[in-house]
């Protein structure tokens, strides 16, 4: 059940962000390239490697692939909509966001959601919101930039 309602409630409080903030081209791009990054990093950690899986391991592919589609976009979104234009706010922004999905990983854990077979919280888990985070912020600044100079051509 916790699956159903982590998705059923990023889902509903991207709807509502949406409301406050429009939504946006780096938005969206950031929303795609997560698609499949977090394809490629389930495919590989979860189904190849079985460093851990979701629910159970006969249907776990399936939760994967929700997650990957549904769930990562949806809070990378909802972290570009709200971040903020000065860096030193960024890093603490940034390091909320790794904090709540750590909390987060640690309720699928407890709730049986996501099941660790060989995946370590620390550092792992850490280092890939570090990279994720990372890469998130590169191409929304990325994407900020070069529409701030095709607006002066």
């Amino acid at each position: 059940m916790f699956y159903y309602f982590s998705l059923f409630g990023v889902l509903v409080s991207l709807i509502i962000c949406l409301y406050f903030k429009s939504f946006d081209f780096k938005s969206s791009i950031i929303g795609i390239v997560t698609v499949a990054f977090s394809m490629v990093y389930e495919t590989v950690l979860g189904g190849y490697f079985g460093l851990y899986y979701y629910l159970n391991p006969k249907d776990s592919i399936i939760y994967m692939v929700l997650s990957a589609i549904l769930l990562y976009p949806a809070l990378n979104i909802i972290y570009t909509m709200f971040l903020p234009k000065k860096k030193k706010a960024i890093l603490g922004y940034t390091a909320t966001w790794m904090i709540a999905m750590l909390i987060f990983e640690y309720f699928s854990v407890i709730s049986g959601t996501v099941v660790f077979t060989g995946w370590k919280p620390f550092p792992w888990s850490v280092v890939t919101y570090i990279v994720t985070y990372l890469w998130v912020y590169l191409i929304y600044r990325y994407l900020s930039n070069k529409r701030l100079s095709l607006k002066l051509s």
